[in-house]
């Protein structure tokens, strides 16, 4: 079938099932002729042919009719257009013909002289005149051209403004009509907005029914508001867009941030404005075709629907981030605040800002919805209107309906960005919300009340200003210019705990502030109240800071209630979806039941190997595989606290009771076979410490690109740690015996307890704080070390002074990071406070520091640790396992548990 016959067929269908309520408003054919412009007179009346009713004067058909009379035919494959009613029999000129749209407003048009005759007898409905020329005589016709949507609103709008029917003295009083035969003869101005009833010929509104007459207003109310709407989607474009992409100097700089701002600002514009611009063609086209009446067009506007929803929605959804971002845009950038400014004239938007054409799109589906809505009301019971109008109108708030989810959630976004903007945080600390994270939202906020008890006020209290997110609450009170002052440190959800809403109400003696009296509703006494408070306590962390609020009513404190319930029960669930680290048990040696003291992986053989260390045994057997541990390390004394492997020199070292041993991994697994494994004692070991000697701790890293064994040894008649650097070499392949080589000492003041390798240094920590040395070179420099810049008073000159170090580790290229039992602070290479004093608090009481580049884990002795992005200070996430206890770390980077039910492995994941 060609696209000729298809679209015959579909206009067929069309045709078929309007084809009770055609108005027989038939036309010219179209023909090839060019276009003939013609002086012509403008006709006495425009109504339908034959009927002057369209629903009682019907001309009956079968329902079941399919077949097409010919005339049918013709007009569906020539087109429609305007039937007009002659003032005279049919011999004289056409009463109307297509006007080039170029000619209005010309003079040359201006010039049609107006023939009325009050005399004239009603057209003949016998002989109608489709030609507009005498009868016997065949002219050829000019084609229709095709017209803009505005030159066809403009070409409505001339034709019936010239009309002799606006002052047709069938419709005037003899007062008015005497009046108008004294006044001039040139035709009465019409507005530019006229309703439908102003235009059309009185007779079409006599032939027509009410709810008719007011179906056809309604139906050109939607064009005309439409027409309106691409109108200001034109000047929006025009007039903000366009000139804000090509201003010169650019606005908005670099040009990566310019279009990131008109992206996010102006949306799907262009493309709803181009969506709309074809709805308004093939609006015009049929107004044009049907006039003055106009069947449906509900299959226009609900295929215009289904092409922008998705447009729609997005822009919806969108529209709180543009709003915002304008604003916050012209409080900073002034000129782009002066380009808004010249935007407002007459001319170009008629005295209208930008946030008006923002929100157009905004109305217009819910105010198109509502106009369907009333013309379904006016439509008659068996038209198909009755079917589609619900359609197109279900489909609109369809797309309303999914996008307030979205604007809900984006306006919570906006807020949250306020909020933050307007909060003041004590100086120094490091306060990471993550209001840029997309999830991140402001789940409530009140006012809260606290009791402070002070040497002049034993009664006295505080009014707060509490802010719960989906990840901290925040304690703040009001200052001036709109800003909130953090009276606290922000409470982290994963540690706040809600431990009572129930209690007794407390008695409040003073005056409540006036924004409060306001609130409540209370009269404005400056005499002493007493009012009702209803706590609820809240506390940090398991035996941490407690804190008990007050809320003026108990609605308020049950509010309050669930809403942290609420809010943490969703946390978790995130969290469970989302961890940064994931606990992987580990199967331990099925044939012991000690408990287990060290532990270390390592690959040997091309074999994940495991070696997991009791009080005085090594056990050492493949990963994942429970029976082929065998017990090859057994001694008779001492206890074993750290193993570590070094397999690139066969070595396994074992610390027990102040002695480091070595141990050849040739020697204890030769090969896969298990039967060729051999159990050793002390006897088969190097010992590396020296007689007397006790090592405290050893670790194994590089430092200049050659890895070093260190081992640190306390001095006894001396408050010092002495360091000893060892390089592991390659086995004797004869007797398999371990062997090292001195590589440099170091002696640093106080009792080292942890140790960290770098590239060129290493950094020692001891209970006297944090010493950076070179192997090799007997100087050392102490850490950190307190710019000029810095105040004395600092908060961090205070925290560092009065903390204790527990270790050092690099997060980037010349920047490092201290921690301490309070917290962290940042260092440059050269030893110095860096970022301006910044620091992290951490929520908890930490035991044992795990690194894990980017991340820092903070232990406390019952399992709880809060991961750290180190370089942000971001909380990432809160791993809570009751029991678990790190696995002493010499070196590598698997990071092993010891858990309640054996052991495990802590292991990144992967974001997705």
């Amino acid at each position: 079938m060609s696209d000729r016959d298809h679209a015959l067929s579909h206009v067929s269908a069309r045709l078929k099932k309007l084809r009770p309520f055609s108005l027989h408003v038939a036309g010219r054919r179209r023909t090839q002729a060019p276009l003939a412009v013609a002086v012509v007179a403008p006709p006495r009346s425009l109504s339908p042919v034959p009927s002057t009713d369209p629903y009682a004067n019907l001309v009956p058909r079968d329902a079941d009719d399919d077949e097409l009379s010919d005339a049918e035919r013709a007009r569906i494959e020539a087109g429609y257009e305007w039937e007009l009613e002659s003032a005279g029999t049919g011999n004289e000129e056409p009463a109307y013909s297509w006007i080039d749209p170029s000619l209005l407003g010309t003079a040359r048009l201006r010039a049609t002289p107006p023939t009325t005759s009050e005399t004239a007898a009603p057209p003949s409905r016998s002989t109608p005149s489709r030609t507009g020329t005498p009868q016997g005589k065949h002219v050829e016709l000019p084609t229709r051209p095709s017209i803009t949507p505005a030159d066809s609103y403009k070409l409505l709008l001339k034709y019936q403004s010239t009309s002799p029917s606006l002052s047709s003295p069938a419709t005037q009083t003899p007062a008015a009509s005497s009046h108008a035969s004294s006044a001039s003869d040139a035709p009465r101005k019409r507005p530019d907005t006229p309703e439908w009833h102003e235009m059309v010929d009185p007779c079409v509104l006599d032939s027509l029914s009410r709810d008719e007459v007011k179906r056809q207003g309604l139906w050109w109310e939607l064009v005309r508001g439409e027409r309106e709407y691409v109108a200001d989607l034109k000047v929006f474009i025009e007039a903000f867009i366009v000139p804000l992409e090509e201003h010169e100097p650019p606005l908005i700089t670099p040009d990566q941030k310019l279009h990131a701002f008109v992206a996010e600002v102006f949306s799907t514009t262009r493309q709803i404005y181009v969506c709309h611009g074809r709805l308004l063609d093939k609006l015009m086209q049929r107004q044009r075709t049907e006039w003055p009446l106009i069947t449906s067009a509900t299959d226009l506007l609900l295929d215009a629907s289904l092409e922008v929803s998705d447009l729609y929605e997005a822009y919806i959804k969108n529209y709180p981030f543009a709003e915002n971002r304008v604003r916050r845009e012209i409080a900073r950038n002034s000129a782009f605040a002066a380009f808004l400014r010249d935007r407002n004239t007459d001319e170009l938007t008629r005295r209208r800002d930008v946030s008006v054409f923002l929100s157009r799109p905004l109305t217009r589906l819910p105010r198109l919805a509502l106009m369907l809505d009333t013309i379904l009301e006016r439509t008659p019971a068996d038209h198909p209107d009755c079917e589609d109008l619900p359609t197109a109108s279900g489909v609109i708030r369809r797309v309303v309906r999914s996008s307030q989810p979205g604007i809900e959630a984006a306006e919570s976004k906006v807020k949250l960005w306020d909020l933050a903007e307007r909060l003041m945080f004590r100086k120094g600390e490091v306060i990471e919300l993550d209001v840029a994270e997309p999830k991140r939202t402001l789940v409530f906020s009140g006012v809260v009340h606290r009791r402070v008890r002070s040497e002049t006020n034993w009664l006295g209290w505080q009014d707060l200003h509490a802010f719960l997110l989906d990840n901290y609450l925040l304690l703040t009170r009001e200052v001036e210019r709109g800003k909130y002052a953090v009276v606290s440190r922000p409470i982290h959800i994963d540690f706040l705990t809600l431990e009572a809403s129930d209690g007794a109400p407390e008695r409040r003696h003073d005056v409540l502030p006036a924004y409060r009296r306001r609130s409540a509703n209370e009269p404005n006494q400056e005499a002493n109240s007493e009012k009702l408070m209803f706590p609820f306590t809240i506390t940090i962390g398991p035996g941490g800071k407690s804190y008990t609020l007050c809320t003026a009513t108990d609605a308020a404190r049950q509010n309050w209630a669930e809403k942290i319930e609420s809010t943490k029960s969703l946390r978790q669930f995130d969290l469970e979806s989302n961890r940064v680290f994931a606990l992987h048990h580990i199967s331990g040696p099925a044939a012991t039941r000690e408990a287990f003291m060290a532990a270390d992986t390592f690959m040997w053989l091309n074999r994940q190997t495991m070696a997991v260390a009791t009080s005085r045994s090594v056990w050492i057997g493949w990963r994942n595989d429970s029976h082929s541990y065998r017990e090859l390390i057994k001694l008779q004394t001492g206890t074993i606290s750290t193993i570590a492997a070094l397999p690139q020199f066969s070595t396994l070292l074992i610390l027990a009771s102040g002695s480091l041993l070595a141990f050849s991994l040739d020697d204890l697994v030769p090969t896969f076979d298990l039967n060729t494994w051999v159990q050793r004692d002390r006897q088969h070991a190097v010992q590396m410490n020296g007689a007397g000697e006790l090592v405290h701790f050893f670790r194994v890293g590089s430092i200049k690109g050659r890895v070093l064994i260190a081992f640190a040894i306390h001095a006894r008649n001396a408050h010092t740690t002495s360091l000893t650097f060892v390089e592991p070499l390659l086995p004797d392949r004869q007797t398999y015996d371990p062997s090292f080589r001195p590589f440099a000492t170091s002696s640093v003041p106080g009792h080292a307890t942890e140790l960290a390798f770098f590239k060129q240094t290493a950094a020692v920590v001891s209970d006297r704080g944090v010493v950076v040395v070179e192997p090799g070179n007997p100087a050392f420099s102490s850490l950190p070390l307190f710019p000029p810049s810095l105040p004395s008073a600092a908060n961090v000159v205070k925290l560092v002074s009065a903390g204790r170090a527990m270790g050092m580790y690099q997060i980037g290229e010349g920047e490092f990071l201290v921690v301490y039992d309070w917290g962290a602070c940042y260092v440059s290479k050269y030893g110095e406070v860096a970022r301006a004093g910044a620091y992290m608090r951490w929520n908890l009481t930490p035991s044992h520091i795990v690194f894990k580049a980017p991340h820092v884990l903070v232990f406390d002795s019952g399992g709880r640790a809060e991961v750290r992005h180190m370089a942000t200070a971001k909380l990432a996430e809160v791993f809570d396992e009751p029991g678990t206890v790190p696995v002493p770390r010499a070196g590598g980077g698997s990071m092993l548990m010891f858990t309640k039910k054996g052991m495990g492995e802590l292991v990144e994941t992967v974001e997705l």
